[in-house]
């Protein structure tokens, strides 16, 4: 069956992930603001008509109510979407699902609590499945996309293209960086692939080719879709700027930006330690590093490491999970962004700081050299001389700073989400052409 472009074709897109952001904030990761900012620009385009799903092999009657309670609260930046109701019983939800995410954000540095809080779901999503179990009917949808969890099997063999998005190959190439649920969880996606008749989108080529080297996948069935950043992050006025800065204790000096979940992954030690050492090297300089994140995982390191200069600890300053708003004017008072992560399938973080303007310092690897390009100063990830030699030339230059701000702006611009909701198009309209 042929779909020319001025055809509607009808998708069923998976929103689970909302659901899981909308009462977690640690959840909202960048794979959360990724399909936040896709379906948003997505359900602008006239030409897709979209069934907002709970569908995937982990449904939860829970998060397909949060997830709804989302759209709702959203509701402008999605056009009043909302997500086809499996349950009416579900509505009965909102109560405990509001009492879980205010315990959540209460007890969010109390790791048994937050545990309690999680699990008070179990019983509800229990009674639900049992006693009022319902399907959706996707029989007029001639794509099934899932941004992030497994393929439900119960698609397969069933006429409608799936496709799925797979952002990067970090609990394969390093899963010494990866909790075993992130492995665990991994493993399930891959096997919930049929390779020779689903689809995949991937978010860089880096990642697109550790996909296709891995599973052997054939490459024609395997698509690029780069990210964007959102169109709030851009140059303010330092006026503007110092007003929501206020609010936080980094105005009184200048400061190196950080953006990452505290983890591994994130390299934030290797950061830590080479800013300290740089300061210790450099004690005229009376600077900041600025780390923004929510806490992660296996992240005892990150804190040792500070605790090997006591006299410096005071110029490390974290502050916790940060709504957007709030981060526009935190980047936009950085004299540079540092991100040094080990391995990443995109790197939307760097890219809302050049977006913002900022200087950017970044690894040399994986999916980040397509990212930032010549528009950053890019370092091996493991030389700690190097990361300081480069926050050394961007401290003392402010020639060099502004020739970066320049470059970053006009890198950015490379990437937008209106080109990242045609391509993903693109990517169902082939698929609904080779329907199986």
């Amino acid at each position: 069956m042929f779909y020319k472009p001025s055809v509607k074709i009808r998708i069923a897109i998976d929103c689970s992930l909302l659901g899981m952001g909308y009462v977690n904030v640690k959840a909202r990761t960048g794979i959360f603001r990724a399909f936040d900012q896709t379906l948003s620009s997505l359900l602008e385009r006239q030409d897709i008509e979209f069934d907002l799903v709970g569908l995937n092999n982990e449904t939860s009657p829970w998060y397909r109510r949060s997830t709804q309670i989302y759209l709702q609260d959203n509701k402008l930046k999605f056009r009043e979407s909302e997500l086809i109701s499996t349950n009416a019983f579900e509505r009965l939800l909102d109560i405990p699902i509001s009492v879980q995410k205010k315990a959540l954000g209460y007890f969010s540095s109390m790791p048994l609590m937050r545990k309690m809080a999680v699990a008070m779901q179990f019983p509800f999503d229990w009674l639900l499945n049992s006693f009022s179990k319902s399907k959706i009917n996707l029989s007029q949808c001639q794509v099934y996309h899932s941004p992030y969890f497994p393929l439900p099997k119960e698609l397969k063999g069933f006429p409608i293209a799936r496709i799925i998005t797979i952002y990067d190959l970090t609990p394969i190439h390093y899963p010494q960086l990866c909790s075993d649920r992130t492995i665990t969880q991994f493993h399930r996606i891959l096997k919930s692939i049929d390779y020779h008749h689903d689809w995949v989108i991937c978010i860089s080529e880096a990642t697109k080719q550790d996909f296709c080297t891995y599973t052997g996948m054939n490459e024609n069935r395997v698509f690029v879709v780069p990210l964007a950043a959102s169109g709030m992050f851009k140059p303010v006025p330092h006026s503007d700027e110092s007003l929501s800065l206020s609010s936080h204790p980094l105005s009184n000096k200048p400061y190196l930006l950080s953006l990452a979940t505290l983890e591994p992954r994130k390299n934030l030690d290797f950061l830590i330690t080479g800013f300290l050492r740089f300061l210790r090297e450099q004690p005229n300089l009376d600077i900041n590093l600025v780390l923004v994140g929510a806490s992660g995982w296996k992240n005892k390191r990150i804190f040792e490491a500070i605790s090997q200069f006591p006299d410096l600890q005071d110029h490390i300053i974290f502050t916790g999970f940060l709504p957007d708003q709030d981060l526009i004017s935190i980047y936009n008072g950085a004299l540079g962004f540092v991100y040094p992560s080990l391995h990443e399938g995109f790197g939307l973080p760097p890219l809302e700081a050049m977006q913002c303007g900022v200087p950017v310092i970044t690894s040399n690897t994986s999916s980040l050299p397509e990212v930032v390009g010549d528009a950053g100063i890019m370092i091996d990830p493991k030389d700690e001389d190097a990361l300081c030699q480069a926050m050394l030339a961007l401290i003392n230059n402010q020639t060099l700073r502004t020739e970066l701000s320049h470059k970053g702006l006009d890198r950015a611009k490379q990437f937008s989400w209106a080109k990242c909701a045609e391509q993903t198009v693109n990517v169902y309209r082939i698929a609904a052409e080779n329907l199986p």
